[in-house]
């Protein structure tokens, strides 16, 4: 059987995917006593932990609001001056 192959994009794109779904299994089966334990024993990496999650969080929302792509646009090719 022949492995399919992925682009570098692809790929890190498939682990992530791989990944998430891993850790999401792994935090249904242990997640809450986990973060516990990290919360009590290790609460800087607990705050890693959740400043990583909310950073991601944000980075997702501010992407997907549709005011995004026009605010960038100005950014990036301002309107020509009508002076010029």
């Amino acid at each position: 059987m022949m492995q399919k192959k992925y682009s570098g994009t692809q790929a890190r794109q498939r682990l992530n995917s791989v990944l998430a779904n891993h850790l999401i299994q792994d935090f249904a089966a242990n997640g809450a006593e986990v973060v516990a334990k990290i919360r009590k024993d290790k609460p800087v990496e607990y705050m890693k932990m959740v400043s990583a999650v909310l950073q991601q969080q944000a980075a997702s929302e501010v992407a997907q609001a549709p005011e995004y792509n026009v605010i960038e646009r100005r950014i990036v090719y301002p309107p020509a001056h009508p002076d010029s």
